[in-house]
């Protein structure tokens, strides 16, 4: 979670201005991306998995394909982020996320998103998203 001071002068109002669900959006959308490349150029992991980045109507969406050992492969997760509003929302099918996050200026001036009580960065949300689906532990009986 991002730790910021209250600054003592902060133009709220730019700030504010600059801070809206559209911009952090398209960040996350570039950031996660990139997310997506760094993953699967990850050579140390033997789980089989690669992951797409698809664009879909404005919203977009992360799969995890398992290799079916015959050149293919058959999505077995994915998680999609979209936008309503000042909200973005992000939810998984076959991997436990469910995000909702409220664009909005933290006491810095910072463009952040709430979740809950909770404020956080970009890349905090990203890794909350993601982590499961790049990282999930298997059972060694599936």
């Amino acid at each position: 979670m991002a730790d910021e001071r209250a600054a003592d002068e902060v133009d709220w109002v730019l700030a504010q201005s600059r801070c809206t669900a559209a911009v952090v959006f398209e960040r996350l959308r570039v950031h996660v991306r990139e997310d997506v490349q760094k993953r699967n150029g990850l050579l140390d992991r033997q789980d089989g998995w690669k992951f797409e980045f698809i664009e879909d109507d404005g919203d977009f969406e992360v799969t995890r394909t398992v290799s079916s050992g015959f050149g293919g492969g058959s999505v077995n997760a994915l998680v999609r982020f979209g936008r309503s509003g000042r909200r973005i929302v992000i939810q998984g099918e076959d991997v436990d996320v469910d995000i909702t996050a409220i664009v909005t200026i933290d006491t810095a001036g910072h463009c952040r998103l709430v979740v809950g009580e909770a404020m956080y960065s970009d890349w905090e949300i990203r890794r909350l998203a993601l982590e499961p689906l790049f990282f999930e532990e298997l059972d060694e009986e599936e």
